[in-house]
């Protein structure tokens, strides 16, 4: 037979036919539809959240910066850095001393800083929200924030004023008239003063000793290999410390993460166009095996196809962009107000390229989906097609077995066409998944979890004047009367005093001395060979602190340890665990070391504790003495120190995040004549900061689970309604032969939870493995793994439900009000 060029003859054939029958050609488009949808839904809500989740990094940070460089730095590793082609941009601080005293406040918190040009108006940049004022150029000139300013019992200063502030550097201590050359508000650390270059070189500090490299890489994306090879060229030293940000570290991980999720939802679409063309073809057949009968050929068929498949294509991804901008813009926002999120905006980002991609990746979909679908139509012979009938799988015997009639034909139904079963269920358990997994992640990184907080503590409590170097300065402000008080109240569920005396701890060959050399070299800006035989001659300059711990943060810094250590060995006095900050004193000393040291306050009081473990925990850390800090059991410090400093009050409430109860702590401090001299650690204070730094993060991640929780229902709703539509006939028979409309609702329900609790299975199984591997992948900030149980649950009863109301609702439409024998009738 001769083929003939009908292009024009096609085109409009594939015009009536989609005309002409409406209703499916309706629910192809819509099938497209919804696949550009979720496509760029996930795209464009997806980027959102990444994007946002970058600028919460910045505003935690303080900067935008991918690795920074302690210790100090040298002039051939900066340029080194700024050199590199792999390195967008480097920028450089330096610590420029400390602020002591005011006429306001001799008790403060404040740090003198220098940043470069590039550290400050390049990578800082980000992180502020406002600046009045300009950046120190004079000596006697600093940059401030309110919180600085607070600190010193100056928060009434502006810009332009000027007031006296004693601090030290490396030359000693110094009194000098500063004057506010700009004062600025935003992310990050906010106690702090810069100050000018012109200042920081007379302080006596080394850029090489105190100074801190920041780095931006060009590529957001950084593989091991590559992090590695970076800081082998830089040449570290054992005092510099180069450490990646965790999301640096994480960046393949992440990038995996995303293009994850862009793939299970891109499958989804295929499953969804698949799955209606391939319904569609099946119950053409008759059709297109007539159309051959009167000469119309295979490839024509086949382009008949491609003609109405590109018509449903072109209108379904027109509307589902359309959808997808009105859900991403408009609705997303609207649904998560209505869930209690409260936030300002809810901003979407857009990139013009999102178009492109959600239209190209769709077309490939609704390619791919059309090819069976169209082989499947082109092989038909004309024979075949007029004796076809439209049947789910072929049928099989059934030996007569035991149980309920309605679950076993469940059963049967559930298993008689596997490939779609299948379909629907993975769908469905995919969806499920990448739910719990994004579900985690949001609450997980949310403002109560992401923070690190010392035993969960609710507030702590400090008594700053035990930083003085002059112990006659200290005070007893957090008085046992005061504890006392505390445990008492009902909204107060622990209060754990950290007690401390002043201990020296001489020089001896077996620990003082690899002690000293070890903290000399990791954190002094001189020498230690200039500094043991002073040590040797007066260890009172070098004093340090024993700090006395309960039972309960005993069993909390024992977890932490690499190797625990006997904890009634501990409460007996026989061994201490010492503080060490950043250092490593493995192989240096033996398991049978032991500290020496004597009370400040009675020479002849000597003791010897055998040395069982070392913690860097900064909570035991605030000490201006340079011997190690020793941490032993509270019964031993009670024994042999006479009312000893209470340091800290660790204090839990009964409720989390009580604004209320700490509010009446704070007031009660603060009418203490020593208010100036207390601070607080507050993870109120914490979350309240990370919220900031989040911005509308959890909305946008809100947003994505909605959009996955219906990527998987429509392919479910999809194979449902065309199992309903083909078991049409089949249902209208079981009832006229005696079962009720009520059993054919029973029998579908079980149907229903037949799929929703392998689904379930699926997802509490392989879906939870994956879910935690994809966790780890995206957790670069090391946060426990947890599934939220309210979320899930939630979760889990709506599948439950809308896996048992689908199909009955599918049945009440297409079942209509027609009577059985009609139905019947219908089949032919």
């Amino acid at each position: 037979m001769l083929e003939n060029n009908n292009r024009k003859i096609i085109t409009k054939m594939a015009v009536s036919s989609l005309r002409g029958n409406k209703p499916k050609s309706a629910v192809m488009i819509i099938a497209v539809m919804l696949s550009s949808f979720m496509l760029f839904s996930v795209f464009t809500v997806g980027s959102t959240y990444f994007k946002m989740q970058q600028v919460q990094n910045i505003h935690l940070h303080g900067a935008d910066f991918d690795a920074v460089l302690h210790g100090g730095y040298s002039e051939q590793q900066l340029k080194q850095c700024k050199n590199n082609q792999d390195v967008r941009v480097a920028g450089a601080g330096a610590y420029a001393g400390a602020a002591v005293k005011t006429d306001a406040d001799d008790t403060l918190h404040t740090g003198l800083i220098w940043c470069d040009e590039t550290n400050w108006s390049v990578m800082m940049k980000p992180a502020r929200k406002r600046v009045r004022g300009y950046y120190p150029k004079k000596e006697n000139e600093l940059m401030v924030t309110k919180a600085a300013l607070k600190d010193c019992g100056k928060e009434n200063l502006d810009v332009g004023d000027t007031f006296d502030l004693t601090y030290t550097d490396q030359n000693g201590t110094h009194t000098k008239n500063f004057l506010i050359s700009g004062i600025w508000e935003g992310y990050g650390e906010q106690e702090l003063f810069y100050v000018s270059e012109s200042f920081y070189n007379k302080t006596g500090y080394q850029l090489n000793q105190m100074g801190v490299l920041y780095v931006k890489f060009k590529n957001k994306i950084l593989t091991e290999d590559q992090r590695t090879k970076f800081q082998e060229s830089i040449h570290l030293n054992k005092r510099q410390n180069f450490q990646f940000t965790g999301e640096t570290e994480k960046s393949a991980g992440i990038f995996a993460g995303m293009a994850g999720l862009v793939l299970v939802t891109c499958l989804s679409a295929y499953l969804l166009i698949y799955n209606i063309l391939y319904l569609s073809v099946s119950g053409n057949i008759r059709y297109y095996g007539l159309m051959q009968t009167v000469g119309m050929s295979s490839r024509q068929i086949r382009l008949l196809m491609k003609t109405q498949i590109m018509m449903i294509g072109t209108a379904g991804v027109g509307g589902g962009i359309l959808l997808g901008f009105l859900t991403s813009f408009l609705l997303i926002p609207k649904i998560v107000r209505m869930l209690g999120i409260r936030e300002s905006a809810i901003p979407v980002t857009f990139h013009p390229a999102v178009f492109f991609i959600t239209i190209f990746i769709t077309g490939l979909t609704v390619y791919f989906g059309g090819r069976k679908p169209m082989k499947k139509a082109v092989s038909v012979t004309p024979v075949e097609a007029l004796n076809y009938r439209l049947t789910s799988a072929g049928k099989k015997t059934h030996k007569t077995r035991n149980g309920s009639l309605l679950w076993r034909m469940a059963a049967d139904q559930f298993c008689k066409d596997k490939k779609k079963t299948g379909i629907a269920v993975l769908s469905l358990a995919a969806s499920l998944s990448m739910f719990l997994c994004l579900i985690t992640i949001i609450q997980s990184h949310g403002a109560r979890t992401i923070m690190s907080n010392y035993m969960d503590t609710d507030l702590v409590v400090s008594n700053d004047t035990l930083m003085k170097e002059e112990d006659e300065k200290w005070k007893q402000i957090l008085k046992p009367s005061l504890i006392k008080e505390l445990k008492k109240s009902k909204d107060i569920r622990e209060v754990h005093p950290l007690r401390c005396s002043k201990i020296i701890v001489p020089w001896e060959p077996e620990f003082s001395d690899v002690w000293m050399r070890e903290f000399y070299e990791k954190w002094m800006y001189t020498p230690y060979k200039d500094d043991v035989s002073d040590y040797k001659k007066h260890p009172e300059k070098y004093y340090s602190v024993m700090q006395g711990i309960d039972k309960e943060e005993f069993e909390h810094l024992n977890e932490s340890l690499i190797q625990p250590v006997d904890q009634e060995l501990f409460e007996s006095g026989k061994i201490c665990i010492i503080y060490g900050p950043g250092m490593d004193l493995s192989g240096q000393i033996d398991k049978k070391a032991r500290v020496k040291f004597y009370l400040s306050e009675n020479k002849n009081k000597k003791f010897q504790l055998r040395i069982a473990g070392m913690t860097d925990d900064s909570y035991y850390g605030r000490t201006s003495g340079k011997a190690p800090v020793v941490i032993v059991s509270e019964s031993f410090m009670k024994k042999h120190v006479m009312n000893p400093y209470i340091s800290k009050l660790n204090i839990r409430y009964t409720k989390e995040y009580d604004d209320e109860t700490e509010g009446r702590i704070r007031k009660k401090l603060s009418q203490s004549p020593y208010a100036k001299d207390v601070s607080y650690e507050s993870r109120i204070d914490s979350m309240k900061d990370i919220q900031k730094a989040q911005g509308n993060m959890t909305g946008v991640g809100v947003g994505i689970a909605l959009i996955l929780a219906l990527i998987g229902l429509m392919n479910y709703i999809n194979m449902v309604f065309g199992n309903i539509q083909n078991r049409k006939v089949s249902l209208a028979v079981m009832e006229s032969v005696g079962m009720t409309e009520k059993q054919v609702k029973k029998l579908l329900v079980r149907e229903g939870l037949l799929f929703a609790g392998t689904s379930l299975a699926l997802t509490a199984t392989a879906g939870l493995f994956i879910t935690y591997q994809y966790y780890q992948t995206m957790n670069y900030m090391n946060i426990p793994f947890q599934i939220p149980a309210v979320p899930v649950l939630a979760a889990v009863l709506l599948s439950a439900a809308v896996c048992i109301g689908i199909p009955l609702a599918a049945y009440r439409i297409i079942r209509g009000k027609a009577p059985v024998a009609e139905r019947i009738r219908g089949f032919e």
